[in-house]
């Protein structure tokens, strides 16, 4: 039995720790009030975002360590993490800024809005790495090591686990009797209450408060959290051999069916993780903390051995799989970020494999694998959100290389992942791109870079001007031999909203087929465009040279039976089976039901 911190009995920790939550209920009030205003220190990025995260986290690491830590060792990591929670937040705020100026943020949605707050990536991964330090810091400042037993580190990480899990409950439940309560006054006319719940100086202090007094009551009793978690490792642990033969069957068809259909999935990397995610969860479910008491019966002792050492090939295929993607398409930030998901998994894979094959307790060495590895994600996370590993500034470098290599030709690229995924490092290539000299293509990088950058929000792609060559190399004419008229040719696509127009007047890499014939039989031709794979658009001259979007078929327009009638030039035009409505000067125009139109 591990034993009980002599701190946690004091009369001075509860009140402490109410302090702690109101204060921090009061600061975040304080930093939502000034950001709802636009005041200091919501101006500027650079303070705010290090302040936020600050009140966010360090109170909690001074909830949890209260009692449980030694004053000096509490104080000294409390301000190690201030630290670096603020340099994290000044770099994500300074990558994301443009031109390096942190009170600015990308244009989104056509306004300017000021970056301030800190990315949701950084907020979630940099609770995780705090918990984890957490946990390895309690451990070792109970035990008076730096390297604790791993008994201690996992009895600490699953209690601080069942602690947040039961104190967001409580936080729930709270607000659920408050707005109860609030309810039943207002029955009476009464809605002093009602009102009051719903003031933020109200809502940040209760909430603090609440979280502070769950986690003291749950520190307090700790003989609880301790029965819940054995509870629910051991639901977990009946769940392995499930997965296992799961797994085992995965593995097992794979030589039959090939890699092929995994590759299809496009999520393969994703999925393998997730499940070696699993497996490693069940594993320590049921090996928990490795003593002889906790040990688990034979059938899951073999479940376990036989996960751990399937743990490698699923790894293994993932890595396979990234590797593919990387050597296809190059780095991006999604991929960086798998990388670092593969090479932790990695850690795991092969140190329980060592666990597995080795003679004496059952997976004793897992505990070895399991600190360690705790280490390794810690330094992952710390090189990815930092300059180190900056996976935004590491896939800019990549996709330019690629571009500027001859990789990627240049409608192929994708400026505006620069724009938007790359940070400022993104824009500052950009920049570089839009004043390129050397090279073929160098004046089709030139234009494209300079239209990503006019780009106000990631859905609107680079508003590219082709010119009439590339129009007329983008679109195949029928009836054969037929070209488009040289006033089609010369507008200016670029300037019309993009979503009305088939995608080959505004990308040089999509192509269409392009049909001329009379629609309104009023002497001149429309243009009507088969853009695949599902629609049916036509263009028309307006008398004096500009062509603008007149509508679109509707129907089985992707059927190959049309299309190929449409290129042999065996259609003609039809009088509408159903007549229009006029009504008050508007035409209702009547539209066929999606389900009877059908391929022949």
């Amino acid at each position: 039995m591990l034993r009980a911190t002599s701190l946690a009995s004091l009369p001075a920790v509860p009140s402490a720790r109410l302090a702690v939550g109101l204060a921090q209920g009061l600061v975040l009030y304080l930093l939502y009030q000034a950001a709802k205003a636009k005041a200091w220190p919501a101006t500027e990025g650079l303070v705010f975002a290090p302040l936020l995260l600050i009140a966010c986290f360090v109170p909690l690491i001074l909830l949890n360590g209260l009692g449980n830590m030694r004053r000096r060792t509490l104080l000294a990591w409390a301000g190690a993490a201030t630290v670096l929670l603020a340099g994290l937040a000044v770099h994500d705020v300074a990558r994301l800024a443009e031109n390096g100026d942190s009170s600015l943020w990308t244009l989104f949605g056509g306004r300017s809005e000021l970056r301030i707050w800190p990315s949701t990536v950084l907020t979630f991964f940099a609770a995780a790495a705090l918990f984890i330090a957490q946990s390895l810091i309690v451990a070792g400042d109970a035990e008076r090591r730096i390297v604790a037993g791993y008994p201690r580190y996992f009895d600490t990480a699953w209690k601080h686990g069942v602690q947040l899990a039961l104190s967001g409950v409580f936080i729930g439940l709270f607000w659920a009797l408050l707005v109860l309560g609030a309810a039943l006054f207002k029955l009476i006319d009464i809605d002093f209450f009602d009102k009051l719940i719903q003031h933020k100086w109200f809502y940040f202090p209760a909430t603090t408060l609440a979280f502070a007094c769950a986690l003291h009551v749950t520190d307090a009793r700790a003989g609880i959290v301790r029965g819940m978690r054995v509870l629910v490792h051991t639901l977990l642990s009946w769940l392995l051999p499930l997965m296992a033969l799961f797994v085992a069957g995965f593995l097992a068809t794979l030589p039959f069916t090939g890699l092929a259909p995994l590759w299809g999935t496009r999520f393969a990397t994703k999925l393998l993780l997730t499940t070696a995610v699993a497996l490693i969860v069940l594993i320590n479910a049921a090996h928990q903390d490795g003593q002889e008491e906790h040990a688990p019966p034979r059938v899951l002792r073999l479940a376990g051995s036989l996960a751990a050492l399937m743990l490698v090939p699923l790894v293994a295929i993932a890595a396979y799989a990234l590797g593919l993607r990387v050597a296809q398409h190059g780095w991006t930030t999604d991929r960086i970020i798998a990388t670092a998901c593969v090479v932790v998994a990695a850690c795991y894979a092969l140190g329980y494999a060592w666990a597995a094959i080795r003679p004496g307790r059952w997976l004793e060495r897992i505990e070895i694998c399991n600190v360690a590895a705790a280490f390794v994600v810690l330094g992952v996370l710390l090189a990815l959100f930092t300059p180190i590993a900056d996976p935004a500034r590491l896939s800019v470098g990549s996709q330019v290389a690629r571009l500027e290599s001859g990789v990627v030709p240049p409608e192929k690229f994708d400026f505006a992942y620069l724009r938007f995924d790359g940070a400022r490092y993104g824009r500052a290539a950009l920049e570089r791109l839009k004043a390129a000299e050397t090279g073929a293509q160098a004046a089709d990088i030139r234009r494209r870079a300079q239209a990503a950058l006019e780009l106000k929000n990631r859905w609107e792609r680079e508003r590219i001007v082709l010119t009439p060559q590339e129009l007329a190399a983008n679109i195949t004419v029928y009836p054969a031999g037929r070209v488009l008229p040289e006033s089609f040719l010369k507008q200016n696509w670029g300037a019309l909203a993009r979503w009305t127009l088939p995608s080959c007047l505004v990308e040089a890499s999509h192509k269409c087929e392009a049909f001329l014939l009379d629609l309104d039989g009023d002497g001149r031709e429309e243009a009507v465009f088969l853009d695949p794979p599902t629609l049916m658009v036509v263009m028309a001259e307006d008398g004096h040279g500009a062509w603008r979007r007149a509508g679109q078929f509707d129907g089985p327009v992707h059927c190959s039976a049309v299309r190929d009638a449409l290129r042999a030039g065996k259609y003609e035009t039809a009088a509408p089976t159903w007549r229009d409505l006029q009504v008050s000067g508007l035409r209702l125009r009547f539209t066929q039901p999606m389900d009877a139109a059908k391929c022949p």
